[in-house]
């Protein structure tokens, strides 16, 4: 009997290296704080609509912190290296763009496929993006901006946050369509951007609402052309995409992701925490203010977005002769 239960003590005793205090593990995610890496500069549209939700994530998630850490370059790909090496628990996760996925891999010769090197998670904003020059810029509307580029090759420059971003894209597909020479300044960031445009370094900036709305309201800053499928509604009189005579935009989800082969206890527990934040109506309410629109895509159906986007874009990539 003693025998017996020595054998018994052995194998409680071994439980430890069997999947099931794996699982307790797991079910007990988070026990300790998470970092949120941020692969853009501080101050930017992306990194403030990010530390509103870790904020509302945060408080899902059993009140421990999450900790955003800024890694800027090289239009976010160096945020996403850091996660995609990180160990899939959960307690790195990062911030990415669908253009991370559609354009950059296809712009730049990448060792792997960064899709298939994440997990992710879910989406929770929707980029705006807005043509802007400097208030005494010679240009009053997008046609008079258009006009001069075109009248002018090689004189007209613009800055975006990054090469391989969905507004630089957007915009060399204008140029394409327009005949235009013109010549792209990436920056790190979308704070970094408009501070050179305001500064003079450059004729124009095209970002989103959160790095640029206060410099419109403040006169500093005018307004020529939206990148979207619509108006923005603070800038009634700029063009959307499709007044403006083109049958594409710029298409760009800000989302949440992690490392591959993150488990889906951890994976679901994470996008259930976005979900709540992103529907919480105070969330909304300051996301209005910035005047992002918010919205809620879980991470397999954004996967599934992002797959049967791929082929398109690459081939866009290619045509306009964008490979580094």
């Amino acid at each position: 009997m003693k025998k017996f239960a020595s054998v018994i003590f052995v194998l409680v005793a071994a439980l430890p290296l069997t999947g099931i205090p794996q699982a307790v593990a797991q079910e007990s995610f988070p026990n300790r704080p998470i970092t949120m890496v941020m692969g853009w500069s501080a101050g930017g549209m992306g990194d403030n609509m990010l530390r509103m939700l870790t904020h509302g994530m945060s408080k899902e998630l059993d009140q421990q912190p999450i900790i955003v850490v800024n890694k800027p370059g090289a239009a976010g790909l160096l945020g996403l290296d850091v996660v995609m090496k990180a160990k899939p628990d959960g307690y790195t996760l990062g911030f990415s763009v669908s253009s991370n996925y559609l354009i950059s891999q296809f712009v730049r010769k990448l060792p792997e496929d960064l899709l298939q090197e994440s997990t992710q998670i879910a989406c929770f904003f929707d980029y705006q993006f807005g043509l802007v020059v400097r208030s005494d810029a010679p240009w009053k509307t997008w046609n008079e901006f258009k006009e001069y580029a075109k009248q002018n090759p090689g004189k007209v420059n613009y800055a975006t946050a990054g090469v391989g971003t969905t507004q630089h894209i957007a915009f060399e597909r204008v140029a394409e369509k327009e005949g235009i020479k013109w010549t792209h300044v990436p920056y790190k960031g979308g704070n970094d951007t408009v501070q050179a445009l305001v500064g003079g370094h450059i004729d124009a900036a095209i970002q989103g609402p959160a790095d640029i709305i206060g410099f419109l309201r403040d006169g500093r800053l005018r307004m020529l052309l939206a990148l979207n499928d619509k108006r923005w509604d603070s800038v009634p009189n700029a063009p959307d995409m499709g007044e403006a005579g083109y049958d594409f935009s710029a298409f760009s989800l800000g989302c949440i992701h992690g490392p591959k082969a993150m488990p889906e206890s951890i994976r679901s527990k994470l996008e259930a925490a976005v979900e709540k934040t992103v529907k919480d109506p105070a969330f909304v309410e300051k996301a209005k203010t910035l005047e992002v629109p918010v919205i809620f895509m879980g991470g397999r159906e954004y996967t599934k977005t992002l797959q049967d986007r791929a082929e398109g874009f690459r081939k866009i990539i290619s045509t306009l002769g964008l490979q580094e």
